[in-house]
């Protein structure tokens, strides 16, 4: 159970909308909580009359609307705002906004497309696999893709791969990082690529465009794989993928195997 917190401030007379987010808060620990969990996602527009004036008359902040308001005109600083309403709250405690700085600090002078990013990885490292592949799939809109490399592109479909394997999501797992091969090249998009084949079934159908698997890089994959298991027969490719992989029958011991797939994958990648 997480600790309890006083509230500082009254419930506020009336909610404020937040439009970049689509929700509604009526208390200072609602505005904080929104404005942390989207922290990259902070711009000027957060920063307005109506922010103002909901401190002032609805939440009755009357010092820290001003505070706020001049520290704005003068330094047209979101994140410097931020900063002020999460030290004003009384909510956060002395290491907790030593973290929120240290957050705040990396994201300054980053443009609107990389902020998401690090929102996106920021769930994939904290395991919040959900939010993190809605990051991506977000990214990976044509708005975006435009103003992104090629390299970019494979990095996030990668990611995105991880994010789906995590949530036991294979086949489109494998769909993802064989995009991500196909855009960046890059062989642990290859390794993941081989290793999320073995949990899929083979009624399951691929997409035509999947990296070409020869015995040399089933060798690679081995050796790799063998970081975390000395069982290769687990890892060895499956039949629809190439013709050179050696008989199993794991079919017999799937829920053992499965099993410790997961467990593997799971340290390999966390």
């Amino acid at each position: 159970m997480g600790a309890l917190k006083l509230c500082t401030y009254k419930k506020a007379a009336y909610p404020l909308y937040l439009e970049t987010l689509s929700v509604q808060v009526e208390t200072m620990e609602e505005l904080c909580y929104a404005m942390e969990s989207s922290l990259f996602l902070l711009d000027d527009g957060w920063m307005n009359k109506e922010l103002f004036s909901w401190l002032q008359d609805a939440l009755d902040a009357k010092e820290l609307a001003a505070q706020l308001q001049h520290l704005y005109h003068r330094k047209r600083d979101v994140y410097a705002c931020a900063e002020l309403i999460f030290a004003s709250s009384g909510y956060y405690s002395g290491a907790e906004l030593n973290h929120l700085e240290q957050v705040i600090e990396r994201i300054r002078g980053k443009n609107q497309m990389e902020r998401r990013k690090m929102r996106a990885d920021y769930f994939l490292v904290k395991k919040r696999y959900r939010y993190a592949a809605y990051g991506y799939l977000e990214l990976l809109q044509p708005e975006f893709m435009l103003q992104m490399t090629e390299e970019l592109q494979g990095h996030i479909m990668h990611n995105l791969g991880v994010a789906y394997a995590r949530l036991f999501l294979f086949p489109e797992a494998a769909r993802m990082f064989s995009a991500a091969y196909q855009k960046s090249r890059e062989e642990r998009s290859k390794l993941c690529y081989l290793y999320a084949m073995n949990y899929i079934n083979d009624e399951e159908q691929m997409e035509e465009k999947a990296p070409e698997i020869h015995f040399g890089t089933m060798k690679e994959a081995f050796s790799h794989f063998t970081d975390v298991s000395d069982q290769e027969q687990y890892y060895q490719e499956r039949k629809k993928i190439s013709d050179a992989n050696h008989a199993f029958n794991w079919k017999s011991r799937e829920d053992e195997i499965r099993t410790r797939w997961i467990q593997e994958y799971e340290e390999m990648y966390s």
